[in-house]
C-alpha cells in the first residue's frame, strides 16, 4: 500500500471513467466530476478488496459512487444517473464475465458455474450499493426539506 500503487490505482479509476464519460456523451461540465467519482469508487473497491472479499468491495465502491453521484447531481443540477453510469464502469465485473464465457466454451462447466455465480453476486452488490446510497440520499434530502418548513 505504497504511494506509487495508490497513484496507479487512482489514475486507473480516473482515466477509465474519463474515457467512458466521453463514450457516453456526458455533458462537458460533468466529465471531470464523473471521473473523480469513478476514481473514488475504484479506490474504495480496491482497498476494501485487500481486507475483505470482492463482493463487499463492490458494495463499498457502489455506496461511495452512489453518495457522491447524488451530491454531484444536486450541486451541478444534473441527473444522478450521469454520474452513476460513468462512475460504476471501473467496478463492472468484466473479468468474471469473460472467464465465465471462456469456461463455458472450454466445457469447464463446474468452473463456469462458480465464476458465473461470483460475477452475478458482484453485479448484485453493485446494484444494491447504488440503491442504498440513493435511498439514503433521498431520505436526507427529505429530512432537510421538512426542517426548513
Amino acid at each position: 500500500m505504497d504511494i506509487y500503487n495508490f497513484i496507479i490505482q487512482l489514475a486507473a479509476g480516473f482515466i477509465s471513467t474519463l474515457a467512458f464519460s466521453f463514450l457516453f456523451n456526458a455533458p462537458k461540465k460533468s466529465i471531470l466530476v464523473c471521473s473523480v467519482i469513478g476514481a473514488a469508487g475504484w479506490l474504495a473497491y480496491y482497498y476494501v478488496k485487500l481486507i475483505s472479499g470482492i463482493i463487499i468491495a463492490s458494495f463499498s465502491g457502489a455506496i461511495i459512487i452512489g453518495v457522491l453521484a447524488s451530491s454531484a447531481s444536486k450541486k451541478l443540477r444534473m441527473p444522478a444517473t450521469i454520474f452513476i453510469y460513468t462512475g460504476i464502469i471501473p467496478l463492472v465485473p468484466g473479468y468474471g464475465m469473460y472467464h465465465t464465457m471462456r469456461s463455458l466454451v472450454t466445457k469447464s462447466y463446474h468452473l463456469a458455474a462458480k465464476i458465473g455465480i461470483d460475477t452475478i453476486l458482484q453485479a448484485g452488490a453493485i446494484a444494491v450499493g447504488i440503491l442504498i446510497a440513493s435511498m439514503f440520499s433521498s431520505s436526507i434530502r427529505r429530512v432537510k426539506i421538512q426542517r426548513k418548513r
